[in-house]
């Protein structure tokens, strides 16, 4: 199946099999919403009417935080619910144009990334959303990543910072490479002399002043780096950078494939509306899964051109 006929049936997806388990999960979930607004005001009435009576009193503080406590477990019984309806769409969808899904990846999958230097240092990681299979004759995986650094202060009080959210995604050339290419953002003079720091190779300098302006590059081959950044490739990763949905982009080249961090915003894959019986909700999940098939055709990856 070709890019056109891939996009033609995601587009066409029938989503008539599925009406009546979204229902019973909108159902489900509308439930679940109202039993956690009960549970917030309950639990807000209580820490409010002890504090009327008491003050501002460590007991106060304490059921304050166990308020907060119990409504968040019931906030997540709604987050199961859209898991659920992800779990029964994402895996059909995909199947639909030949692609593989699994709603949680494993570790492994960010091996080589944590190699690379593409991705923000980070302290923790949480994984989903993984897709692997062949576009175009391309094979390609990509995983969706919320990367967080974790820090406290001198009073021990933790602060967890969302480093990147966003797809990782590795198209395989078909081609081995000798040597290896980083291209990052550019951060300016101060900000690319600390950064260059942790990179293999040195700087490479380009003829494209507006490539230059937007990126960073080093390779460990200055010959090759050039030989896979030709102009058109520039332009190519300019006008992907561009795009509505990519927020920031950082990619390499290693070992025959092309390694890509897109930042976004928000979690893909987790549909347009509130209500799990939308239409929008699938409408969504259709162009996030289309953002794979703008990766093969704005950056021109096929295997017969490669670059």
């Amino acid at each position: 199946m070709n890019i056109n006929d891939m996009r033609g049936a995601l587009h066409s997806f029938d989503d008539s099999g599925f009406t009546i388990l979204l229902d019973q999960l909108e159902a489900k979930r509308q439930k679940a919403f109202k039993l956690f607004l009960s549970v917030v005001f309950a639990s807000g009435f209580i820490v409010f009417s002890i504090f009327l009576a008491q003050g501002f009193t460590d007991f106060v503080q304490f059921s304050g935080f166990g308020a907060i406590f119990i409504s968040t477990i019931f906030y997540r019984r709604m987050a199961t619910v859209r898991r659920e309806a992800k779990g029964e769409l994402m895996p059909a969808l995909c199947k639909k144009i030949g692609l593989d899904y699994t709603i949680s990846p494993p570790g492994h999958a960010m091996h080589y990334f944590d190699q690379l230097s593409i991705i923000p240092s980070y302290d923790e990681r949480s994984l989903e959303d993984q897709i692997n299979g062949k576009v175009d004759d391309i094979d390609f995986e990509l995983l969706e990543a919320k990367l967080v650094n974790v820090s406290r202060d001198s009073k021990g009080r933790t602060t967890r910072t969302t480093v990147f959210q966003g797809f990782l995604v590795q198209f395989d050339f078909h081609k081995n490479f000798n040597g290896q290419t980083v291209i990052t953002k550019d951060h300016t003079v101060i900000g690319n002399f600390f950064s260059n720091l942790s990179k293999d190779g040195e700087r490479v300098k380009l003829e494209d002043r507006e490539f230059e302006d937007q990126f960073e590059v080093h390779s460990t081959d200055q010959v090759e780096a050039r030989y896979l950044l030709t102009p058109r490739f520039m332009e190519r990763l300019l006008s992907f950078s561009r795009l509505p949905s990519v927020k920031q982009l950082q990619l390499a080249f290693k070992d025959g494939s092309i390694y890509m961090a897109i930042k976004r915003s928000g979690n893909a894959f987790e549909g347009g509306s509130l209500n799990l019986n939308d239409p929008k909700l699938i409408e969504q999940n259709i162009k996030d899964i289309a953002l794979i098939f703008d990766m093969v055709t704005e950056l021109n990856l096929t295997q017969d051109t490669k670059i």
